[in-house]
């Protein structure tokens, strides 16, 4: 069976639109290749940029942080203060993060599992996710192994929440696409992938969820893997699983 990953790099792809500011955080590798697999495959008019601090590279082949300054090479420089300027300012149109736990009311956990005086197992931390998630007009967060313990009920931390804010907020697994609805307070299933089911997602997800009525089926076609592939030549995406 084809890796997971590949299917959810195409749909975090097809998240992006036209004319939008996307940002790559650190150490986001499928944020990376989808974001360049929308913009040079799909051919959408986005400007990427990120914590490499290069402005819409022309290429970029994938190492093992997000953040390699060889990407700036030949490329002009968008520093990353002048991205959370932005960002303050509702100008900074999407941003991803890969958060360990993300629960009902769109919270996210990045910093501890269990209790933070003595946890069982200290997470990387939320850097400035705090301040950025709930000012990003589209946030997409990214979880590649989904299951009743990282879709949870309630996280363990509040490392950043998008609860007070009005802006999208997509979740993209291993077995398919959410989206919170903000009026009716509620999860939304929007897409499965021609190997997962609805009932694998709502198997395995710790809170209340429903399938959208505009449901689709995400599907991969040669061009899509192999430009995945190319993107990522080593592989380094099959770590992430």
């Amino acid at each position: 069976m084809m890796s997971q990953i590949e299917y959810a790099i195409k749909a975090i792809a097809e998240q992006l639109e036209d004319n939008e500011l996307v940002y790559i955080g650190l150490n986001s590798i499928p944020a990376l290749i989808a974001s360049f697999m929308a913009r040079d495959l799909y051919g959408k008019k986005i400007r990427i940029i990120g914590v490499a601090e290069a402005d819409n590279p022309k290429s970029v082949e994938v190492s093992p942080s997000t953040g390699n300054p060889f990407m700036v090479s030949n490329t002009p420089v968008f520093i990353t203060a002048d991205a959370f300027d932005l960002a303050q300012k509702g100008r900074l149109d999407v941003m991803f993060l890969g958060p360990v736990q993300i629960d009902k009311e769109t919270n996210v956990n990045l910093s501890v599992i269990g209790d933070y005086h003595n946890p069982k197992v200290r997470l990387t931390g939320g850097a400035a996710t705090a301040f950025i998630l709930p000012l990003a007009r589209k946030a997409i967060l990214w979880n590649l192994k989904h299951s009743k313990r990282s879709l949870v009920e309630k996280v363990d931390f509040v490392t950043g929440t998008a609860k007070y804010s009005n802006n999208m907020v997509i979740v993209v697994t291993n077995l398919g696409v959410l989206k919170y609805d903000r009026e009716k307070k509620t999860w939304f299933i929007t897409a499965i992938y021609e190997n997962t089911s609805l009932e694998e997602i709502l198997n395995n997800t710790a809170f209340e969820v429903a399938a959208s009525h505009t449901l689709r089926i995400i599907t991969l076609r040669d061009d899509e893997r192999e430009y995945i592939k190319s993107m990522d030549p080593y592989n380094l995406r099959s770590a992430l699983a």
